[in-house]
């Protein structure tokens, strides 16, 4: 019912300003911290009359919502498929190891996928996508979580929360890039070192329901995000 009257009003808002009203954007928990910073003052420059509704949640969360109207667009990491819904490739962005600064791989230039089995790795909990896009990078870690030697931690509610454990020299663990953090403690703490190609990596991607009447506002979302200061590569793709 909410998803029909949401297209209602979407039809009656066509042909209206269609940067004139709000915008109701979700993201998941590992993207949107690190994205929403660079993205909301890029986005006030140049659509200063669309103030943002900002949500963020996992993706089975989100997607109910972009469903049901109650979004009327959302950033997640591909792969992500729903019928009547538009589904756009935004940026690649690669994963790296984060460690305390007195890591012995300091000296390394590059990280194998491999020896990540030798360390106390820090994981997010199950039902986040990054922590699946991980396992899937280096399957040889799911067999150890299996393991009874286990010296894996896969617990962790946010990155943020693991970024400190690591900190604090729990273990190591693997990051977006965005999302490293290496210069906000004192004394560099931290160190990050990327993969050994072919490094692991994710697509981050907007989706839009299909009757949305305001592609104008997608279009200054998808310009906006481009001209963030994100360490991402852009992803060319029709629309």
């Amino acid at each position: 019912m909410l998803e029909q009257s949401t297209l209602i009003f979407e039809l009656a808002s066509t042909g209206k300003d269609q940067l004139a009203n709000p915008l109701r954007i979700g993201a998941i928990y590992t993207i949107g911290p690190y994205l929403f910073p660079h993205l909301v003052p890029a986005l006030a420059s140049a659509a200063p009359q669309m103030p943002l509704y900002i949500e963020e949640g996992m993706t089975g969360t989100l997607r109910a919502k972009l469903r049901s109207g109650e979004l009327d667009v959302i950033i997640v990491a591909l792969p992500f498929t729903e019928t009547d819904v538009v589904t756009k490739p935004i940026y690649d962005e690669a994963f790296e190891v984060l460690m305390p600064a007195n890591h012995p791989w300091v000296s390394r230039e590059a990280i194998n996928k491999e020896d990540l089995l030798e360390e106390r790795l820090l994981l997010l909990g199950e039902g986040h996508c990054f922590r699946d896009q991980i396992l899937e990078a280096c399957p040889a870690i799911t067999q150890k979580l299996n393991s009874p030697n286990n010296t894996l931690i896969a617990e962790g509610g946010s990155l943020e929360t693991i970024r400190h454990m690591v900190a604090s020299r729990l273990g190591i663990t693997v990051l977006p890039q965005s999302a490293l953090g290496t210069n906000q403690y004192e004394n560099a703490m931290l160190v990050s070192r990327p993969f050994v190609d072919p490094a692991p990596s994710r697509t981050v991607a907007i989706a839009w329901r299909a009757s949305f009447p305001r592609p104008k506002a997608i279009e200054a979302l998808i310009q906006a995000i481009s001209h963030c200061q994100q360490p991402a590569k852009a992803v060319n793709s029709a629309p």
